[in-house]
């Protein structure tokens, strides 16, 4: 295993640590995005199925729940200006 490949893999442990620290889903769902997308990285490096699947797995959950929730705060937005 290479040092970047390791560097990959703490990033991804730190991210995913903060993500955790987020009060709220918005945030957190953010931060535990782009941890899962270090993991897709490091799961590539390490030629880990398992990783990158669950890795993208991960990442759609957290786009769709993502667009979701924006979608909500502009219809809270809309109503709150009417």
């Amino acid at each position: 295993m290479t040092w970047i490949t390791e560097i990959l893999g703490y990033i991804a442990i730190a991210t995913g640590f903060y993500a955790i620290t987020k009060k709220e889903m918005g945030a957190f769902r953010l931060w535990h995005l782009v941890s899962s997308f270090f993991y897709i990285i490091y799961g590539v490096f390490l030629e880990s199925s398992p990783l990158i699947i669950a890795g993208i797995v991960f990442c759609v959950i957290h786009v769709f729940h993502l667009k979701k929730l924006n979608m909500k705060k502009n219809q809270m937005n809309k109503s709150n200006k009417l």
